[in-house]
Order: structure tokens, then C-alpha cells, then sequence
């Protein structure tokens, strides 16, 4: 069993398609998400973050989950799409899912609202597992 580091060009890619999809999942996304928190575009752009601050954070941890999943997939066994897949769909559902559902239900939140925020992680971390897992030595 291999456990060395994932090849950085692999994560470095792979966090960069996470990024991309989403701009192209909130974008498309926007104004059901918006309602589903609860805010306007202006409550937001007067909210005082500047607005590359959630952009560079956002690029920071999916440079971070890249490596987790890059790291898992060569610490575990064989690196191919199929596990990277695995282990990125087990990944998002004990993590991330779990994680969303426990704090939505307290809340009150809706399903669409879970499905939004959700989802795009979920096809984040699925094209980063089926990227690392494939991308050979």
C-alpha cells in the first residue's frame, strides 16, 4: 500500500475544477440559493467581507480537501478512478452530508436549500476523486 503524497499538479488542478464548478453551480444557482439563506445580493455586498474573501478561502480549502482526498485514495489502496470516486462520494456523504443534515433539520432549512449546498461539494469532491485517482505517477 502506497502512502506517499498525491502528486501536487493533481491537486492543484483538481482544487481549481472544484473552484470553477463552483462559480458555475452558484451562478446558475443563485437566486434559489439566495432565498434558501435568506438574503439579497445587496445584503451580502454591504455585508463588509470584501469580496475576494470568500473566493481566495473558498480556493484555500479546496486546495486542503483536494490533498485529503488525493491523500486517502493513495493511502488505502490502489489509485484508480473507480476509488477515487468511492472514496470521494464516502468522504462527502460521512462528512459533509452528515454534517449539513444535522445542522438543516435543528434549523429548519429546506431540502432545496440542503440540495444546493450539498450538492455542489458532492460534484466538487466526485470530479477531484475521479481526477486524483486517475491521475498516475
Amino acid at each position: 500500500m502506497e502512502t506517499s503524497s498525491p502528486k501536487l499538479v493533481a491537486v492543484i488542478v483538481a482544487a481549481l475544477l472544484h473552484w470553477f464548478l463552483g462559480a458555475a453551480w452558484f451562478t446558475l444557482l443563485k437566486k434559489p440559493w439566495l432565498e434558501g439563506i435568506g438574503k439579497t445580493s445587496e445584503q451580502l455586498m454591504a455585508s463588509g467581507i470584501p469580496p475576494w474573501l470568500p473566493h481566495v478561502v473558498t480556493l484555500i480549502a479546496n486546495f486542503a480537501l483536494a490533498y485529503l482526498i488525493g491523500w486517502l485514495i493513495l493511502a488505502t489502496g490502489a489509485q484508480t478512478v473507480a476509488r477515487g470516486l468511492m472514496i470521494a462520494a464516502l468522504l462527502w456523504l460521512c462528512v459533509v452530508a452528515s454534517t449539513f443534515a444535522t445542522e438543516y433539520v435543528f434549523e429548519a432549512r429546506s431540502i432545496q436549500s440542503f440540495l444546493i449546498n450539498t450538492g455542489y461539494p458532492f460534484a466538487g469532491m466526485l470530479i477531484m476523486g475521479a481526477l486524483l485517482g486517475g491521475w498516475k505517477r
